[in-house]
């Protein structure tokens, strides 16, 4: 009879989380199996979707330009005589796409990064810098029309005749090495080099003083901040955005990447089995004299938290770290993307001059892929940062 009830509660639990809770809950998350299209975007076209949010977003950052100047409260500072702890790089180009009609469309992705990053007031004084990479800079009109507020510079000038490359990734990645120059001349001790279509959430920078504190300079010895003597911290490089889809809960080819993730399955299948087990008790079991601890019920509820976890996918459970700076995760990077990357100083100069000599001898291979050669042969280590904190 024992046996009957709990296979019944089990069947009950299953069915309840499975056919009743996931669907309502995750048919808006795009890696969940649960996802519907059509419910997240209420039967409208993906295109028109996009173009309605990032309209949004650009009309929120077109507003806090009208509205605000650059002042000292921002914690940025214009003036390079002193050293400061930061200096963002950001890379643009004129991104004006064709419209179905004929017409033009401005995204406008880099005013939505440049008030994103002045309104996050950085807990230290920060440096702002745009590269305006376009082969035509003043057709850039948020670019020109940002140079009021924050410094500018433009390797394309009309007036030098400089022609970018033919090769779009040999010019992405000589425009990468403008701009590292270009914010290496700010005089800080870490550079950020930022896309245009990255923005930064809130409290961004607060979570890059936790990591440049905690993970490099120092790190936690029990509840003891002290140096970081275990490796040297200005060998290192550090990824703010790696594309969801590189966080699921597998794709990876990076062992370490691997066991983490394993062992993240493993805490929520214990953690969420104890946690249903408590509630069986609290709802159900305490009516029932005595109480015994079914162990065949909670293997059962360990498995339906796990999969659980599979079934909502790991960069939605990600999100759930945002509570507090000290949930974020600094783990092994996997070899992608250059979207939003940290480097100490002396790393950004050595990177800047392995960049020279590695496009002379492979002017067509990716950035990122060029990133990733320099990490190993240079003996850097390269970290990812979850969850992101510039989503594209």
């Amino acid at each position: 009879m024992s046996r009957r009830v709990s296979l019944l509660s089990i069947l009950k639990l299953y069915f309840l989380v499975f056919c009743v809770i996931l669907p309502v809950l995750c048919h808006r998350m795009y890696f969940s199996i649960y996802y519907s299209q059509y419910l997240h975007m209420a039967g409208e076209d993906p295109g028109s979707y996009s173009g309605r949010i990032n309209d949004e977003r650009r009309s929120q950052a077109q507003e806090f330009f009208a509205s605000k100047t650059v002042d000292g409260s921002s914690n940025v500072v214009l003036d390079t005589r002193t050293k400061v702890k930061l200096a963002i790089g950001i890379l643009t180009v004129n991104r004006h796409f064709r419209t179905q009609d004929g017409g033009f469309y401005n995204p406008g992705y880099l005013l939505q990064t440049v008030a994103a990053i002045l309104q996050d007031r950085p807990p230290f004084s920060t440096r702002v810098l745009i590269c305006n990479m376009d082969s035509d800079p003043i057709s850039h009109s948020d670019a020109v029309l940002l140079s009021l507020l924050v410094p500018v510079r433009s390797k394309y000038q009309l007036a030098n005749g400089l022609k970018p490359p033919e090769g779009a990734n040999e010019k992405y990645r000589e425009d990468y090495v403008f701009c590292l120059n270009q914010t290496l001349a700010l005089n800080s001790e870490y550079i950020l080099v930022v896309e245009d279509d990255a923005v930064a959430l809130r409290g961004t920078f607060d979570i890059i003083d936790h990591i440049i504190r905690t993970k490099l300079e120092h790190r936690y010895h029990g509840f003891e901040l002290k140096k970081n003597d275990k490796y040297n911290s200005t060998k290192t490089v550090i990824k703010l955005f790696s594309p969801p889809y590189h966080q699921r809960d597998f794709f990876t080819a990076k062992p370490k990447r691997i066991i983490i993730n394993s062992l993240e399955l493993l805490g929520i299948g214990i953690v969420g089995g104890t946690a249903i087990i408590i509630l069986d008790f609290l709802l159900v079991a305490k009516f029932r004299r005595p109480f015994v601890l079914d162990k065949r019920f909670f293997v059962a509820a360990f498995f339906c938290c796990a999969l659980s976890a599979l079934a909502i996918s790991r960069p939605h459970l990600l999100e759930l770290r945002r509570i507090s700076k000290h949930l974020y995760l600094m783990i092994e990077a996997n070899d992608c993307c250059t979207q939003a990357v940290l480097y100490p100083r002396g790393a950004a100069l050595e990177l800047m001059s392995y960049l020279h000599t590695y496009g002379r001898h492979y002017p067509s291979k990716p950035l990122d892929g060029a990133l990733d050669d320099f990490v190993r042969t240079r003996g850097y280590r390269q970290f990812a940062v979850e969850p992101n904190c510039f989503p594209t």
